[in-house]
């Protein structure tokens, strides 16, 4: 017999590299993720930004045979500090919430990511 596939839906793994659009900028900036939160994300960026930008973060994940997903979560500057700058999510990942549901592999490393620090 053959080995049944006992997931309902394939697994898609966060990727460390963000693309960050800063509003009223053409290209997108490249970013890392430093830390992220059900309201924000502290990322890597050697550009300087300026405070109270707005900026879709466009965040990757990497599923089974190389597909590739992509979710997008709008978001505020609220600090930089040299190569490091703190982004608030305009709607934080609330369960059940409508950005939550826009972006359900974010919300749901999120979750894991709180399980293990035991949040």
């Amino acid at each position: 017999m053959a080995e049944i596939e006992r997931r309902r839906t394939p697994r898609f793994y966060l990727v460390s590299r963000v693309d960050v659009l800063v509003a009223g900028s053409g290209d997108p900036l490249w970013g890392a993720i430093a830390n992220i939160s059900r309201t924000g994300a502290t990322l890597y960026i050697r550009q300087s930004l300026k405070l109270q930008s707005k900026a879709t973060l466009r965040f990757r994940f990497q599923g089974e045979g190389g597909r590739e997903l992509i979710e997008e979560v709008t978001s505020t500057l609220v600090w930089q500090r040299g190569d490091t700058a703190g982004l608030e999510f305009d709607a934080p990942l609330l369960a059940g919430s409508p950005a939550t549901q826009k972006t359900p592999n974010l919300a749901n490393h999120v979750l894991k990511k709180e399980e293990r620090e035991g949040k």
